[in-house]
């Protein structure tokens, strides 16, 4: 009897390490695929006091052949990243959130103040204790791109504009 359990246990641990290795096999092949594209001038403006919400800008080109869908972004930084776009019609500004953004191959996509931007919500730190963070740009393929983002502070920062999130509650 003891036998068959010792029998039993070595089948099941050659299986499970079999599995194991094939599932790490499997997931090398995806990691080893390399998402074509560049992140260029990454920054968000440094948040007033007490501020929850502030916005991230940057420059995504697609490198590749075929086009991608952005669905998501993420940052261990804040709570919530969410893709949002400012619209400008007449004198009235309005902001939604974008649930894809598809870009061509070779197109650059500009994220910038007053169209395109990351809405970042409920930071995990105090204050301006950042100098940077990094953030994770989802793709329907399944791919994530990371890249980091500076903190811009002060008057010589000429990208600088007034934090226009500061007064966004979150869902809006």
């Amino acid at each position: 009897m003891n036998r068959q359990i010792v029998l039993g246990f070595i089948l099941f641990c050659t299986q499970f390490a079999s599995n194991c290795l094939l599932g790490l096999h499997h997931q090398n092949q995806l990691e080893s695929k390399i998402l074509p594209v560049t992140i260029t001038n990454a920054w968000t403006p440094a948040m007033p006091p007490n501020s929850k919400v502030t916005a991230g800008y940057f420059s995504l080109t697609n490198n590749g052949t075929e086009t991608l869908t952005l669905v998501n972004a993420a940052s261990p930084a804040y709570d919530s990243v969410e893709i949002h776009e400012t619209k400008q019609q007449r004198e009235t500004a309005t902001m939604s959130r974008l649930s894809v953004i598809k870009i061509n191959p070779r197109e650059e996509i500009l994220f910038a103040p007053g169209g395109k931007h990351l809405m970042l919500s409920d930071p995990h730190f105090s204050g301006n204790s950042l100098s940077s963070f990094n953030v994770m740009l989802i793709f329907s393929c399944g791919l994530t791109h990371q890249f980091t983002m500076d903190v811009k502070r002060g008057k010589n920062d000429s990208s600088l504009p007034l934090n226009r999130h500061a007064s966004h509650s979150k869902g809006n």
